[in-house]
């Protein structure tokens, strides 16, 4: 150690490699060591913390109250934080720690390794690994009168998404309070994947001994018809996985000879590496849920046969680009594609890039601590992109991202780390990245304006929504609007005649101006009301043109000057002749024969 580190060498024992890493970087990170004022969040941003992790408490919380128990004869308590450090629930009798200890472990205390130094909470995050720091071994002097064991929670996505910890007075003995910590999260993460399992998904055990099949040591393994979609920690680290193979790998890749046939007694099987596991694979139990699911929007209508696959490019990371024009639904396909892929229980986090000034962008994006700029919330706020950890953030009209924000981007998304304003931490982020943009981001690349580096990263796939007037059949798509709308639960129809007169409309603001028009029918209708044109704004209703006498005389020619003065657009001249569009497509079809 150098420095500050180099003063406490003689009480550094046990994994000496490990706590002088940890020094180190609590040195780097330019803590004081003799600080007493720790980063903390108000009360109603924990509010918003504690549900977001709603899950993480629900499957830790039998197994944390059982522990809180194990360790009160040793005055500790339970802490249950998330995965920056932040603490979510304290266990157990305080009463015997001194007041500022208990000030320290009550929620919104973050215990980060930048925030506090070398901590058991924070060390075991930056290592996703247990660990106990006794005392001395803690690199702020305020926090030596403690003894902590932690261990890091994996959920069944592969993702760190908290830390088990134990704190209490560092005298007292504490030969196995590691252990314990490292069993109750290997419990909790146990329970957690056996809970969350869906009744159309298998559920596969493997154990090197028969005997260990349906214990909480086995490996458990989670497939969508083929594909692995969730796993425990142990099976993850023996089978050499990365949460970024889950929503790609499948049964065959990690099992060559083997075949996914449900069994009652556990079986041999050989694994991809060639190493040999006992094996019980559960069938799907395909049963009706009792809660009504929800139901995603069909994107058949906008991306052909192309879902299954987006679905599949999005859990497996890759970065999706989706080119079209303003209001054409990008972001309304973006959000169905998060509802459908892996990341669906993480947030989804849009930001428009031409939305917001300049100036405010990147503090949007990444987030600033207290104090980091004039104006800036005295509390800070953790940004765009830490809010999107664990789901999908969607970056609109990217093609307007200012160019010195690009680099910082950049550097998110290779190294997904990200520091906030006025820090010098950073906290790891795992997420799915969708952009937009209407604009030619071949061209701006030419034009100096946008880095070709990062349109590789971003645009890794890319796919093009059509406008709504070169769609062939509008009307199923306004259906599912509709329903989506819930017109069809308060039993609100569309008469044909309206649907006619919307499926052939031109929509210049494309699918954002179809669903404002919605909304606004379904808000003046009456339940069970049908809709007939008359319903309709004045804007869009059909005009009463009398159809010209020359295009009974002459139908080629005034079909072609008509079609000509619209630049071919067959919606818009069918309108201005007073004729249906299928009827014009007719006529121009005969008068080619």
């Amino acid at each position: 150690m150098r420095g500050n580190a180099s003063a406490t060498n003689n009480s550094i024992t046990g994994n000496t490699l490990l706590l002088s890493d940890s020094w180190l970087r609590s040195e780097r990170y330019g803590l004081n060591r003799m600080a007493d004022d720790f980063p903390r969040i108000h009360q109603s941003e924990l509010a918003e913390v504690l549900a977001n992790n709603a899950k993480l408490q629900q499957f830790a919380h039998p197994t944390v109250k059982a522990l809180a128990e194990k360790v009160a004869d040793k005055q500790s308590v339970v802490v249950l934080s998330d995965a920056s450090g932040l603490i979510l629930n304290t266990f157990g009798d305080m009463r015997a720690l001194q007041k500022a200890q208990r000030f320290a472990l009550a929620p919104g205390n973050l215990w980060s390794e930048c925030g506090r130094g070398t901590n058991a909470i924070g060390t075991a995050l930056a290592i996703d690994d247990g660990c106990e720091i006794l005392a001395h071994q803690h690199y702020l002097t305020s926090n030596q009168g403690l003894y902590c064991a932690a261990m890091t929670l994996q959920s069944p996505s592969g993702q760190i998404a908290g830390v088990l910890d134990i704190s209490g007075p560092a005298h007292y003995a504490h030969p196995h309070t590691l252990a314990w910590v490292k069993q109750a999260a290997q419990q909790i993460e146990y329970l957690w994947v056996k809970q969350s399992l869906h009744p159309e998904q298998w559920l596969m055990s493997l154990h090197a001994q028969v005997q260990g099949i349906d214990s909480v040591t086995e490996m458990l393994l989670v497939f969508s018809d083929n594909v692995l979609m969730a796993a425990n920690r142990l099976a993850m680290r023996e089978l050499q996985l990365s949460a970024d193979r889950l929503g790609s790998l499948t049964f065959q890749q990690l099992f060559p000879d083997g075949e996914q046939q449900a069994n009652n007694v556990p079986q041999s099987i050989l694994t991809y590496q060639q190493q040999r596991y006992f094996f019980h694979l559960r069938a799907p139990a395909r049963r009706q849920i009792a809660v009504t699911p929800t139901v995603a929007p069909d994107l058949s209508l906008f991306l052909h046969r192309d879902t299954p696959k987006l679905v599949r490019l999005l859990n497996a990371g890759i970065s999706l680009c989706i080119h079209g024009e303003t209001g054409s639904g990008k972001e309304y396909v973006s959000r169905a594609l998060h509802q459908q892929s892996q990341w669906r229980d993480g947030k989804f986090v849009a930001i428009n890039c031409a939305a917001i000034p300049e100036p405010l962008i990147e503090s949007e994006l990444f987030g600033y601590q207290p104090g980091a700029f004039t104006g800036a919330n005295k509390n800070g706020y953790i940004g765009k992109i830490r809010e999107a950890d664990g789901g999908v953030l969607f970056l609109d009209e990217i093609g307007d991202m200012p160019l010195a924000l690009q680099t910082r981007l950049l550097r998110v998304l290779q190294e997904k780390e990200v520091a906030p304003l006025g820090s010098s931490c950073t906290w790891p982020v795992n997420f799915a990245v969708i952009s937009a943009t209407h604009r030619d981001l071949n061209q701006r690349v030419a034009e100096g304006e946008f880095r070709e580096d990062l349109l590789y990263r971003l645009q890794e796939f890319a796919l093009t929504l059509p406008p709504l007037r070169e769609w062939p059949d509008l009307s199923a798509f306004i259906g599912q609007l509709w329903r989506e709308l819930g017109g069809i639960d308060r039993g609100i129809q569309l008469a044909p005649a309206l649907l006619e007169v919307l499926s052939h409309y031109c929509w210049p603001g494309n699918v954002r101006e179809l669903r404002s028009l919605l909304k606004v029918l379904f808000a003046l209708a009456d339940d069970g009301e049908i809709l007939a044109c008359e319903a309709l704004p004045e804007k869009y209703r059909p005009k009463q043109v009398t159809p010209p006498l020359a295009l009974h005389l002459h139908d080629e020619r005034v079909i072609a000057a008509t079609l000509e003065r619209y630049n071919g657009n067959v919606s818009k001249a069918a309108q201005a002749l007073g004729i249906a569009r299928s009827t014009l497509y007719r006529r121009a079809a005969r008068e080619k024969r």
